[in-house]
């Protein structure tokens, strides 16, 4: 991890436990399934390491058309998924 992000980050935001590194997206992810409006998106910026596991948790949350997009550097980084419209 970068220098300036150890400095100026807390550690409680940088770092979860080895047995859960998916830990904080989770939570969001299910916030959003409440908090989101039909057809509200929900965006991350990813560890490229966790794309499978975050795309396979999106679904589980009922998150649609989830997109991947890559860094700068060609890195998978960012991942949106969309909340079901209301029936």
């Amino acid at each position: 991890m970068e220098r300036n992000v150890l400095e100026h980050e807390p550690r409680l935001a940088l770092f979860v436990p080895d047995n859960d590194p998916l830990l904080f997206y989770n939570h969001i992810a299910r916030y959003a399934t409440t908090a989101l409006k039909p057809d509200g998106r929900l965006f991350f910026e990813i560890n490229p390491l966790y794309v499978e596991k975050m795309e396979e948790m999106l679904r589980e949350y009922g998150l649609h058309d989830i997109e991947i997009r890559n860094d700068q550097f060609g890195k998978q980084r960012f991942i949106s998924g969309c909340k079901q419209t209301r029936k």
